[in-house]
């Protein structure tokens, strides 16, 4: 029996996504997954600023990051087709945030793509790994090297719009 087979129509997925190609991969990987029936949740969590920076400040920081993630989601607006995409915008720790949204929202799985950015995290990734350790779900890692490995093929490239373009849904 073969994984598609296994799947209910009904899967719901969970994906990080910081705006990296590895995240790209992992978020069009969800979409396929999760099927016509699915859901994918993208869950792209920001840095708090330090509430040391007092309120006009930390307002300001806050706006600022804030819009810089949802422009970064607002890029897969038209990357997933095959199922029905919602993102959400969460302050703190990503891995905790994931792991947090999976919960709530009842997903299968967790999905993220590992960006491997130095020796230490090159096997997993630093949210990968805290994961595999917070989650209580299974989680898919898709490693940044398999992009590279299986030459951009169709099963791991991320459908990606050219920036500042606007491509017909």
């Amino acid at each position: 029996m073969s994984d598609e087979e296994v799947m209910s129509d009904t899967r719901t997925i969970v994906v990080g996504y910081d705006g990296s190609d590895a995240a790209r991969v992992a978020v069009a990987f969800a979409c396929r997954r999760a099927g016509p029936a699915g859901r994918v949740y993208v869950v792209h969590a920001y840095d708090l600023p330090s509430d040391m920076l007092g309120s006009p400040n930390y307002d300001r920081l806050l706006a600022k990051r804030q819009h810089r993630a949802r422009a970064l989601l607002a890029e897969l607006a038209t990357d997933c087709v095959e199922a029905r995409l919602e993102t959400e915008l969460i302050g703190g720790a990503p891995a905790e945030a994931i792991a947090t949204v999976a919960r709530v929202r009842g997903a299968d799985e967790i999905v993220v793509g590992a960006r491997g950015l130095s020796r230490a995290r090159a096997l997993l990734g630093s949210v990968s790994s805290e994961l595999l350790h917070l989650a209580d779900r299974p989680v898919v890692v898709i490693p940044a090297a398999a992009i590279d490995s299986h030459g951009g093929a169709p099963s791991l490239r991320p459908s990606r719009p050219p920036r500042g373009k606007l491509c017909p849904p």
